[in-house]
């Protein structure tokens, strides 16, 4: 709707420009040359349409970008040459349309470059007598000046504007992305309690029969198989457990709680599952002493899950970093490895819930972080290239010093 309203907004000022310039193009006529500045008149028009399209593509490099402004501003000056008389054009204004096009795309170095062409093109344009005669010269001075300031002035503002729009839109995208994760993750935690719930009944009769068989006299084969049950029915309640943990509505016990002593007790607990797979696992804290408003064994549950993943996806001899660091903007804790990173089409599903690339586990471990963190005001996300590493990125509100 946004992008619409936009549209409608453009089209309409381009329509009134397009129709101001053709009522002075028919206003300072002189016959001779009227149709040839029309066909100039419609070329620049069907040029100013087709650079349009192609400059917005994002993927256009930036070369050709610049070309199409060129030739863009070539066109008009041939149109300023052709209704110019003994003073300028009173067409100089088709000088707006690169630069507004220019500045609603390129950046500002790019667009300022576009000013400077089209002051020196329209320059150009201007009689010799304006120059040549010292009492002219001192007249067309000023006004080259107001010229200049003028397409400076417009190119700046509309780069300035369309920066911002393409910041809002950015963040309105981002919000309904969000917005939409949220809701999936909802109406899948909804139906993953449901069934959690009906397996774990059935399981538990499992599981004590296999308690009572036990206690019973039964061959060594037979009471391998009941510990067999008995382990795989574990494991099984612990995935339950994560199903029932996800499709619940989360309420945090939140407490003023400084994450320093979480994280070292943390880091120290993980120190010997790292050292059996050779990787170095260290703690900085940037900025020791922040606190922060939360859930100290959610977010304990979130460190623990982030640093295993990490972990795993580390190969011997690499590393994995924690840091912890406050800013104005939040707490911020960051989980970086130097493993086999992430492949970009799975980047947008890795807080999907059963997404795992791994060759075990439900895949709810991110999702229930994901959940945890947006449930405490926070924020998560993650980095990576392939071949490169990942870095998680967790932002919590701070809770004062």
């Amino acid at each position: 709707m946004i992008a619409g309203q936009r549209f409608s907004v453009m089209t309409l000022v381009q329509s009134s420009l397009f129709l101001l310039l053709f009522v002075l193009l028919v206003l300072f006529e002189d016959g001779g040359s009227f149709w040839t500045r029309g066909l100039v008149f419609i070329g620049l028009i069907g040029w100013h349409f087709s650079c349009e399209g192609r400059i917005s593509v994002p993927e256009r490099p930036g070369s050709r970008r610049y070309g199409d402004i060129f030739i863009y501003l070539v066109i008009c000056t041939l149109l300023v040459w052709l209704t110019r008389g003994e003073e300028e054009s009173p067409l100089w204004i088709v000088y707006f349309l690169p630069i507004i096009l220019a500045a609603s795309v390129l950046p500002l170095k790019q667009t300022l470059w576009t000013c400077i062409a089209a002051l020196i093109l329209f320059i150009s344009h201007l009689p010799l007598p304006m120059f040549v005669n010292e009492d002219l010269r001192s007249e067309v001075l000023p006004e080259l000046l107001g010229f200049g300031i003028m397409f400076f002035l417009v190119g700046t503002l509309v780069q300035d504007f369309a920066q911002r729009h393409r910041r809002q839109l950015a963040q309105l995208e981002q919000a309904e992305k969000t917005l939409r994760a949220r809701e999936r993750l909802a109406s899948l935690g909804e139906l993953s309690a449901g069934i959690a719930h009906e397996i774990r009944n059935p399981l538990g009769i499992i599981s004590s029969s296999a308690q009572m068989l036990e206690t019973k006299s039964i061959s060594e084969q037979d009471r391998v198989l009941l510990d067999i049950i008995q382990e795989e029915a574990t494991r099984l309640n612990g995935l339950i457990s994560d199903f029932l943990f996800f499709g619940r509505q989360l309420e945090p016990q939140l407490e003023l709680c400084e994450l320093d002593g979480l994280l070292t007790r943390q880091i120290e607990a993980l120190q010997a599952t790292a050292s059996q797979r050779g990787v170095e696992l260290t703690l900085r804290i940037v900025k020791p002493g922040c606190r922060a408003l939360i859930d100290a064994g959610m977010i304990q549950q979130v460190v623990l899950n982030l640093i295993l993943n990490a972990l795993d996806a580390t190969p011997s001899g690499g590393r994995v970093d924690v840091r912890l660091d406050g800013g104005a903007d939040g707490l911020k804790l960051s989980v970086r490895d130097t493993g086999c990173g992430i492949p970009v089409a799975d980047l947008k599903r890795i807080f999907d819930p059963f997404f795992t690339t791994k060759g075990s586990g439900t895949g709810l471990g991110l999702a229930n972080s994901y959940k945890i963190i947006h449930s405490h005001g926070g924020d998560i996300q993650v980095e990576s290239r392939p071949g490169a590493g990942t870095v998680m990125l967790v932002t919590l509100p701070l809770g004062g010093n």
